[in-house]
C-alpha cells in the first residue's frame, strides 16, 4: 500500500508537468506512445506475473526454474513487443525527431518494466511485497527526479523518454539484484516444452487483464464515435474517478492472492474465512466512497477537473454504485484462480464486456454518456451475479457470507445527517462530517470482533511475544506475525 501510495502521488503531479511543458501535441504524442506501450505490456507478458504468483506460493522449491527460465522468456517477448511499437511508430508517419524518444517510451514498458513486473510477481508469491515496493519508489523518484530536471532543462519529449528508460532499467536491475540475494539464483536454460506449458496455463490470465484493460476504454471510444470528443470527456472524467478506486481492492488481493494459493482449498474451509473477511474490509471502505459520490458528484467533479466538468455529474451518480460490485466480485475473481477455476472468471469477464458493447451501442446514440455509465453498471451488476453464482457452486462461498448491512447502514447514516447540512457548510467540511458520522455508526454496531482487532495489531509495527497467536474462524490459531 505504501509503494502504491507513492505512485499515485508523485506520477500524476509528473503528468501535469509533462502536458504543461510539452504542450498539447507534444503531450498527445507522448500519450499515444504510453498507451500503445501499455497495452503491449499486457499482452507481452500474457498473465505470466499472475501464473508465477499462484504456481511459487505452492511450489517455492522450483523458484531457481522458474525465474531462471520465464526470465528469458518474458525478455524474448518483451524485445518481440518492442518491435512491434517500432513498426506503429513508423507505420503511424510521426516525424523523423519524435520516433526516436517515443520508441524509447514503448521500450522502457515492455522490456524493463516488464521484468520487473515478473520479478514482482516472485516477491508476491514469497509473500515479501517490501522489496517490490523498494523497486517502486526507486522507478518513480528517478523518473520524477530526472525527468523534472530534463523538462526544464529544455530537453521535452527526449528528455522525458531517458528519464523513463532510466527509472525503469535501474529499478529493474535493484530488483533482480534483491531477487538473487535474497530469494534464489535463477538457474538459466533454453526450455521451450515449459514455456509452452507456462504460456498455455498463463493465458486467460492474460485475457482477463487485457480484457479489463479494454474494458475501461471501450465505451469512451464508442461515445466519441457516436456524440463527438466532449461527451467522451465527461464520460471519461467521471469513469476515472471510479477507475482510480480500483488501487484498493488491487492492492489488497496482492497480498491475499498468493496465501490463497498457498492454502489451497482447505478442508476447514479457511478460504472461504478468509474471503468473507477480505469483502468486509473492502466493504467497509467501498461503501462510504459511494456514498460520497452520490452525495458530492459537482463539488467533486469542479474540485478535480474545474467548473467545465460539472455537466458530468448524472454519469458519476449512475457510476458511483459500480464499487458496490466491483469490491466483492474482485475477491472471489482471485479466489477462483488461485484455485485453477480461471476459465470460471474468463467466461464471466467476457460475457460482462460483450454486454457492456452491445448495450453501449444500443444506448449511446440517444443517451450519449448517460448510456454508456448505464451500460457500465448493468454489465457490472451481471457480471457480480455470475461471480456469486460460480463461487457458490463451484467454492461452496454462499452468498449470504457477503452480506454487509453494518457498512451499509453507517453510509447511510452519514448521507441522512449531511444532507441537510449541504447549504450551511463547505465541501470538505461536509466530506469531514460525513467520515465522522460514518466511522462512529461503524464502531457503534460493533463491525469488527476481536479477530478483526488481531489482525490489525499483528500489521502494526509492534512487538509482539514469541508464540501469540491470532484466533481466526474455520482455521484454528495462527501464529502472530512480528
Amino acid at each position: 500500500m505504501g509503494g502504491g501510495t507513492f505512485r499515485a502521488v508523485l506520477m500524476p503531479l509528473f503528468t501535469v508537468l509533462i502536458a504543461r511543458r510539452l504542450g498539447t501535441e507534444g503531450f498527445g504524442a507522448y500519450s499515444f506512445a504510453l498507451s500503445l506501450a501499455y497495452l503491449l505490456l499486457i499482452v507481452g507478458e500474457m498473465g505470466l506475473p499472475k501464473l508465477v504468483v499462484r504456481e511459487l506460493a505452492a511450489n517455492r522449491d522450483q523458484v531457481a526454474r522458474y525465474v531462471g527460465d520465464l526470465t528469458i522468456l518474458r525478455l524474448l517477448t518483451g524485445l518481440g513487443t518492442a518491435g512491434l511499437i517500432y513498426a506503429v511508430i513508423q507505420l503511424t508517419g510521426r516525424s523523423p525527431d519524435t520516433r526516436f524518444p517515443l520508441f524509447l517510451v514503448g521500450l522502457s514498458y515492455v522490456v524493463f518494466t516488464g521484468l520487473r513486473r515478473f520479478f514482482d510477481a516472485v516477491f508476491q508469491a514469497f509473500e515479501v511485497m517490501k522489496y517490490q515496493a523498494i523497486s517502486d519508489v526507486v522507478d518513480i523518484l528517478l523518473t520524477f527526479g530526472v525527468g523534472s530536471a530534463l523538462l526544464f532543462s529544455g530537453f521535452g519529449l527526449v528528455g522525458i523518454s531517458y528519464a523513463l528508460m532510466v527509472g525503469a532499467t535501474i529499478s529493474m536491475l535493484v530488483d533482480f539484484l534483491i531477487l538473487t540475494r535474497k530469494i534464489c539464483r535463477p538457474v538459466f536454460s533454453f526450455d521451450p516444452a515449459f514455456w509452452r506449458r507456462m504460456a498455455a496455463g498463463a493465458l486467460p490470465f492474460g485475457v482477463i487483464g487485457l480484457v479489463t484493460f479494454l474494458f475501461g476504454y471501450t465505451n469512451t471510444v464508442l461515445i466519441s464515435v457516436f456524440k463527438g470528443d466532449y461527451q467522451a470527456g465527461l464520460f471519461s472524467s467521471a469513469y476515472r474517478i471510479i477507475w482510480a478506486m480500483a488501487v484498493v481492492p488491487a492492492t489488497c488481493m496482492t497480498a491475499v492472492f498468493p496465501y490463497l494459493s498457498r492454502i489451497g482449498r482447505s478442508p476447514d474451509g479457511r478460504h472461504v474465512e478468509v474471503i468473507r473477511r477480505v469483502v468486509k474490509y473492502l466493504a467497509c471502505v467501498s461503501l462510504p466512497f459511494c456514498g460520497m459520490l452520490a452525495l458530492f458528484a459537482p463539488q467533486l467533479l469542479s474540485s478535480v477537473y474545474g467548473e467545465n466538468y460539472v455537466s458530468a455529474r448524472a454519469a458519476l451518480w449512475i457510476l458511483s454504485a459500480v464499487p458496490l460490485f466491483s469490491f466483492t466480485y474482485i475477491p472471489l475473481i482471485d479466489l477462483m484462480n488461485a484455485h485453477y477455476k480461471h476459465r470460471l472468471s474468463v467466461t464471466a469477464i467476457l460475457t460482462c464486456a460483450g454486454i457492456n458493447v452491445v448495450l453501449c451501442l444500443a444506448l449511446t446514440p440517444a443517451l450519449g454518456f448517460v448510456g454508456a455509465a448505464v451500460s457500465t453498471l448493468v454489465s457490472e451488476v451481471v457480471l457480480l451475479g455470475m461471480i456469486l453464482f460460480f463461487g457458490w457452486k463451484h467454492m461452496r462461498v454462499h452468498p449470504r457470507l457477503l452480506g454487509n448491512w453494518k457498512p451499509a447502514l453507517a453510509a447511510l447514516a452519514g448521507v441522512l445527517v449531511c444532507l441537510p447540512l449541504q447549504t450551511s457548510l463547505p465541501f470538505y467540511g461536509l466530506v469531514s462530517v460525513y467520515v465522522l458520522v460514518y466511522l462512529g455508526t461503524l464502531f457503534a454496531l460493533r463491525t469488527f470482533d476481536r479477530t478483526d482487532f488481531g489482525i490489525w495489531r499483528s500489521v502494526l509495527p509492534l512487538p509482539v511475544s514469541r508464540g501469540a497467536s491470532v484466533e481466526v474462524e474455520g482455521g484454528g490459531e495462527r501464529s502472530a506475525p512480528y
